[in-house]
């Protein structure tokens, strides 16, 4: 067993305990051992200070509830290390994540995005994700792109470990898909290193961010569809499929969301609530179809 300084798991916690513990021991028991934090947003309880006090973890707590992702981002403040990763409360670790981090760093030093391929842990055992995933060493962004367009939205930031100078924040001004907004907005800029090794669990619950927050993680997605891919592609094949991708998203609608539920996030202050293009002609057909009010 060996020790890095090169990479922190920051684990954001709220509230949430049933699978802390289990999170968190695969953190500690990897093959290569490296600094771990726990960043709690105010919990109401002080059971993450426990563990984390019997363990001998770096524990933070945060004097209010900032939001899931601005926690988030204090994670990457947080920590000390080149690199950083954050280790949800709900998710696992293989225990060579961080040895196979290292080797592809070893490979390539210039290296801002390592990402693994995942399986979902759910209730029924494990599954494969639904998900078309660019693997290898990319020198640039433009296959994650492409991939995010052709094959829809997946990029595992979840099992992502990126270098803490490139990161510049999640959005925090709303909670939709706020970290695939972040990794499309900047996936140009990017040099990308996915290995095609299963090394994380996405674990499936009824208390899941997700699934609890449907209607936002839409229109999130198809903000990202329309003005960031589209305009991040010189293809016009692509650019079509990024727009047929934000109306197929927003079609969705109609079985989701409760009539009025788009005008009222249409007046909400933040920055998908501007509907603009295929978004402007999509919420102008759910009107038609009487959905929005």
């Amino acid at each position: 067993m060996g020790y890095t300084n090169l990479l922190t798991i920051a684990m954001p916690v709220y509230e949430r305990k049933e699978f802390f513990l289990e999170a968190l021991e695969s953190a500690i028991n990897q093959t290569v051992k490296c600094e771990i934090i726990v960043v709690d947003n105010c919990s109401s309880h002080d059971y993450f200070e426990n563990i984390c006090k019997q363990k001998g973890i770096t524990y933070y707590r945060n004097d209010t509830n900032i939001g899931m992702y601005a926690n988030c981002n204090r994670c990457f403040e947080l920590a000390k290390t080149e690199y950083a990763m954050t280790l949800d409360d709900d998710d696992k670790l293989s225990p060579i994540y961080v040895e196979s981090f290292l080797k592809a760093k070893e490979l390539y030093p210039e290296l801002d995005v390592y990402f693994t391929n995942f399986v979902t842990f759910s209730p029924q055992g494990k599954l494969p994700h639904p998900h078309t995933l660019p693997f290898g060493y990319m020198g640039n962004g433009e296959k994650v792109i492409e991939y995010a367009i052709r094959y829809k939205l997946g990029f595992p930031v979840n099992s992502s470990s990126i270098k803490r100078s490139k990161f510049n924040g999640f959005y925090t001004k709303f909670k939709g898909s706020n970290d695939w907004l972040w990794i499309y907005t900047n996936a140009d800029k990017f040099v990308f290193f996915g290995d095609s090794r299963i090394l994380f669990e996405f674990r499936e619950h009824a208390n899941q961010d997700t699934r609890n927050n449907v209607v936002d993680y839409l229109i999130t997605l198809a903000y990202i569809y329309e003005m960031i891919l589209k305009e991040k592609t010189v293809d016009p094949r692509l650019k079509q499929k990024a727009l047929s991708n934000a109306f197929w998203v927003l079609f969705k609608f109609k079985s989701l969301i409760e009539k009025g539920a788009v005008n009222k996030f249409i007046e909400e202050d933040n920055m998908f609530s501007s509907p603009r293009g295929i978004v402007n002609f999509t919420y102008k057909l759910l009107r038609k179809f009487g959905i929005t009010g």
